[in-house]
């Protein structure tokens, strides 16, 4: 079967409907008040789209590209990650996948984008692979424990244990890493909201010592916060902020909870030093609410993750991968860009 591939018109209701339509069938995580948030708010840009069209008129596919600005070295790199890539189960086998992320690819290019990067479950990776993408590092778990009790019965049953003795174990246990973080607990203050409020200028500040960094990373400025996490009309984010001995910013995460464990979805710091202390300061935050673990993922440097695992994280890997495809009329040398140190991409950039 042929297809035709075409550009979406943001003033299409058709166009519109049928995007919709793909996202209920195929993407069930979509949330409510999603389109017009993700694909005209964003403060980077509109969101491309590209449809599939049967030769019968019939919309059944999509692949969409978000706006992203990444930085390395204070030089801004114009980018887009790829996202919602939907097609009608009938359509997946011989259909319009590879069609459609190389029409998504030509029409990045045409606006000027740097480069695409794509973070594909384990259907997409073989159709972004024959594109081009080309792998940049898989995609780890860190987990932190800060309450013992429903990690210890599995293992009591594992050996044939009481499970009973989960009860005491975990009361010591969890005694042990209450004082640790304790023992460690570093310089500054903390403060928890859901908004920027009056400490935007802060944000800005943040950013702007980021940003000239020799870290490659992705924008972080206060119009992104707000937009991605503050606005966002279908998850309720938090922001875990760290001040210093004179109140101004110098970390954070962003954190949303889930039946007693706690989601990083971002978070960013000034220099190393306030690193171990954003953590710390978390976990122990976060154990009176009975949370009973901190999980985050991420795209990671090696020496990323080595200091990660130094703060306290346990890692294991996950089956996705995340992959870059350039601009052929751009030279980006990967290796040099990627061998800058402590590199990261969160779940919170990838998963929309």
């Amino acid at each position: 079967m042929n297809f035709k591939i075409v550009l979406a018109d943001k003033n299409n209701a058709e166009h519109r409907r049928a995007i919709q339509k793909l996202w209920d069938n195929n993407l069930h995580y979509i949330g409510a008040g999603r389109y017009e948030w993700l694909y005209f708010n964003n403060p980077a840009g509109e969101t491309i789209t590209c449809l599939a069209v049967t030769e019968d008129g019939e919309i059944v596919g999509m692949a969409s590209a978000m706006r992203r600005d990444f930085y390395l070295h204070g030089k801004c790199y114009t980018a887009c990650v790829a996202i919602d890539f939907a097609i009608d189960s009938e359509y997946r086998v011989f259909g319009p996948a590879l069609q459609l992320q190389r029409t998504l690819a030509e029409q990045a290019w045409e606006q000027d984008v740097d480069f695409l990067m794509g973070f594909p479950n384990l259907a997409s990776q073989g159709i972004l692979k024959r594109v081009g993408y080309t792998s940049i590092g898989e995609s780890i778990r860190f987990t932190q424990v800060i309450r013992t009790y429903s990690k210890l019965i599995p293992r009591l049953n594992d050996r044939r244990l009481p499970v009973w003795l989960a009860g005491p174990l975990s009361a010591v246990l969890d005694v042990v890493l209450s004082v640790e973080h304790l023992v460690r607990r570093s310089r500054g203050s903390t403060t928890v909201g859901t908004s920027l409020g009056q400490m935007r200028d802060q944000w800005q500040q943040l950013w702007r010592s980021n940003r000239d960094s020799r870290i490659f990373q992705g924008k972080h400025d206060a119009d992104y916060i707000e937009w991605r996490y503050v606005n966002c009309p279908y998850q309720d984010y938090q922001l875990f902020c760290l001040h210093d001995g004179e109140q101004n910013l110098v970390a954070f995460l962003v954190f949303s909870i889930r039946e007693k464990v706690v989601l990083i979805d971002d978070f960013r710091y000034l220099d190393e030093a306030w690193l171990s202390t954003l953590f710390r300061r978390f976990w122990k935050a976060m154990r009176p609410g009975g949370n009973v673990a901190v999980n985050m993922g991420l795209l990671v440097s090696r020496e990323m993750k080595e200091k990660l695992v130094c703060c306290g994280f346990t890692t294991r890997p996950s089956k996705r991968w995340g992959g870059v495809l350039s601009n052929p009329d751009r030279v980006i040398e990967w290796e040099q860009v990627l061998g800058s140190g402590e590199w990261y991409i969160t779940d919170g950039e990838i998963d929309l």
